[in-house]
């Protein structure tokens, strides 16, 4: 029976590797800009892998980092998954670990707001000045896990809320919400 794995594993990694090679092997065509981004080429050099380095100005190189971070999308998936590991720290009473992803989530609530400054507005009367953040922040110094559950389901509807404010309430159908919908 070993054998017969160690030959089975042996052929699944040579076919994994042969599928992996033709893949990756160079297809002779030349490298070109994605069409989605019509004034790359624009560019006087030839596209490659220094995207930033070998734009033509300084001014280009900006605004290629701007479309490359992008809006509230990367600031809210890095929330949603310290959101979601705040929840796991409250059941485990690792209240080290929650402190540190809801300043974490401060944190990235205050790069959303400087990258799309339309939603700060609803991101501060939300959760940083009506004492929502500083709520859950206090329950969790405070080590009582009924406090921090309340907080938690609380800041979870204020979440809700903020989405359907901001006109993406489709997002509160997403799985992060139905995993934390009880404790």
């Amino acid at each position: 029976m070993k054998r017969y794995l160690a030959a089975a594993a042996a052929c699944c990694c040579a076919a994994s590797l042969a599928l992996a090679q033709s893949v990756v092997q160079p297809t002779g065509i030349a490298p070109r800009f994605p069409k989605a981004y019509k004034q790359l080429a624009q560019q006087t050099r030839p596209p490659s892998n220094n995207w930033l380095l070998d734009a033509n100005d300084d001014a280009e190189r900006f605004r290629r980092l701007q479309v490359a971070a992008g809006g509230t999308d990367i600031p809210m998936w890095e929330i949603a998954h310290r959101y979601e590991e705040l929840y796991v720290a409250i059941q485990k009473s690792n209240w080290e670990m929650g402190v540190y992803h809801w300043e974490k989530v401060r944190d990235r609530l205050n790069t959303a707001g400087m990258k799309r400054p339309g939603r700060t507005q609803n991101i501060e009367a939300l959760f940083l000045d009506n004492g929502a953040w500083s709520s859950m922040h206090d329950a969790l110094t405070s080590k009582d896990r009924a406090r921090m559950q309340q907080q938690f389901l609380a800041v979870r509807k204020a979440c809700m809320g903020c989405h359907v404010a901001e006109r993406v309430g489709f997002l509160n159908d997403s799985a992060v919400f139905t995993r934390t919908a009880s404790f």
